[in-house]
C-alpha cells in the first residue's frame, strides 16, 4: 500500500438491468449467495422490505388490467410476473412468465425472469437451464441489443457454479459476462472468488482490487480483499482493507472483529520502533504503515513513519508523510523545523535530477 492508497478514487458501479423488480431481489440474492452469510443479508432483506410495499401491490393491479385488456401481449405479461415476483408471489409470477412464453417460445426475457425466480426458490437446476437457453438464444452478432440479458445470464451461471464449487466453469462464465460489460465491479468480485477456489491467490487479489477500482464503495468487496491479503501474509493492505470495509459498514461484525484482531496502533508503533533497533528497517516501515492504517491521526505513527523514510534516504517520500504529521500535532516544533529542511533538501536535488535527464537524452 502506498500513500496514494489512503485516498479514494473514482467510483462507477455496475449498469443496472433495466428489466424488472424482481431481477433486482434476484441480484440482491446473488449477492448473498456471494458474500456468504456476510452482511448481505440484510441488505437483501431490507431491500425486499421495501418491494413489498403498496406501490408494488397498485402497480400489480394496472398491470392486471393491462393483461386482460392485450393477453397476447407477452411484454405486458412479462412486467406483470416481475412486479408479481417482486411481492414474493412466485408462483403467480412463473405463470405469467410461461404465458409470455407460449406467446413468444424465444422471448429471453421470460426465460431469464424464470431463471431467476428459480434461483429464488432454490430451484438452482432449473436456474441453470433457463440461464444456458438464454446464452443459446443470444448468441450471434444479430442479438447485440440484448447484451443486457446475455451478461446476467452469463453472470448468473458463474454465481450458481461458484455456488456448486465448480470454479474453473465459474471462472468461464463470468469472464463472458465481463466481456460484455468490463466495468461491473461485482463480477470482477465473484470472479475473485473463483480464482481463490482454484488456488490462484494472487490473481484473486488482481479481481478484487479491480472491483474497488470501479466501486470503492463496495464494503463486501474491501472486506474480501483484507482477507486475501492475509492469506498472502500482507498485513498492510490487509487492515487497510479491513478498516474500510469497517468504515463502510459500520453495523457489521465481520470486519471489525478481523480488524480488533491486529490490536492497537501503539502495538504496531512498538513493533516498528523494535524492528528499527535491529536495523530490520523494511519490517519496521511496514509496522509503522499497520499502525496508521489502524489509527490515520496517529501523531507517533506518522513520525516514525518519516524517521524510517529518512533513514532509507527517501527524502521525497519522507515530506508528504511529515507534512501529515505536521498537520496531526502543528504544536511540534521538531516536525515544523524537519518539514522545513526536507523542502530544501527535496528542492535542491530536483535540478541535479533534471541534468541527468537532459544528460541522459542527449
Amino acid at each position: 500500500m502506498t500513500e496514494a492508497d489512503l485516498g479514494t478514487g473514482p467510483s462507477k458501479a455496475r449498469p443496472p438491468v433495466d428489466l424488472s423488480l424482481n431481477i433486482a431481489l434476484a441480484a440482491l440474492l446473488i449477492l448473498v449467495i456471494g458474500v456468504a452469510g456476510y452482511f448481505g443479508y440484510s441488505v437483501y432483506r431490507d431491500r425486499q422490505n421495501e418491494f413489498n410495499s403498496s406501490a408494488t401491490g397498485r402497480l400489480v393491479a394496472v398491470l392486471d388490467q393491462a393483461v386482460r385488456k392485450s393477453p397476447n401481449d407477452a411484454a405486458i405479461r412479462i412486467r406483470l410476473g416481475e412486479a408479481l415476483g417482486a411481492m414474493g408471489r412466485n408462483q403467480e409470477a412463473i405463470e405469467q412468465f410461461n404465458a409470455a412464453l407460449k406467446i413468444d417460445p424465444k422471448h429471453t426475457g421470460a426465460l431469464l425472469d424464470l431463471g431467476m425466480v428459480a434461483m429464488l426458490t432454490n430451484n438452482n437446476n432449473a436456474a441453470e437451464g433457463y440461464f444456458k437457453k438464454v446464452i443459446s438464444l443470444t448468441d450471434g452478432n444479430q442479438y447485440s441489443a440484448l447484451d443486457k440479458i446475455r451478461e446476467q445470464a452469463f453472470y448468473n451461471l458463474g454465481t450458481l457454479a461458484l455456488a456448486d464449487k465448480q470454479y474453473a466453469e465459474a471462472a468461464g462464465y463470468l469472464k463472458g459476462a465481463l466481456v460484455i460489460t468490463g466495468d461491473a465491479s461485482d463480477t470482477y468480485y465473484q470472479l475473485a472468488k473463483a480464482y481463490q477456489g482454484l488456488g490462484d491467490i494472487d490473481s484473486a487479489i488482481r479481481q478484487v482490487e479491480i472491483a474497488l477500482q470501479f466501486d470503492p464503495g463496495f464494503a463486501e468487496a474491501h472486506y474480501y480483499a483484507g482477507q486475501l491479503y492475509k492469506l498472502n501474509h500482507d498485513d498492510v493492505n490487509a487492515a487497510y482493507h479491513f478498516k474500510k470495509a469497517a468504515d463502510l459498514a459500520p453495523g457489521a461484525d465481520q470486519p471489525q472483529q478481523a480488524l480488533e484482531q491486529y490490536g492497537t496502533a501503539d502495538s504496531w508503533v512498538a513493533k516498528a520502533r523494535t524492528a528499527q533497533s535491529a536495523g530490520q528497517l523494511a519490517l519496521a516501515v511496514k509496522y509503522v504503515q499497520v499502525a496508521r492504517v489502524l489509527d490515520p491521526n496517529s501523531f507517533d505513527a506518522a513520525k516514525l513513519d518519516a524517521a524510517l523514510l529518512i533513514q532509507q534516504g527517501d527524502l521525497a517520500g519522507a515530506l508528504p508523510v511529515s507534512v501529515a504529521a505536521g498537520k496531526l500535532n502543528p504544536t511540534d516544533a521538531a516536525m515544523q523545523a524537519q518539514i522545513k529542511s526536507l523542502e530544501r533538501q527535496v528542492e535542491a536535488v530536483k535540478p541535479a535530477k533534471k541534468r541527468v535527464a537532459k544528460a541522459k537524452a542527449k
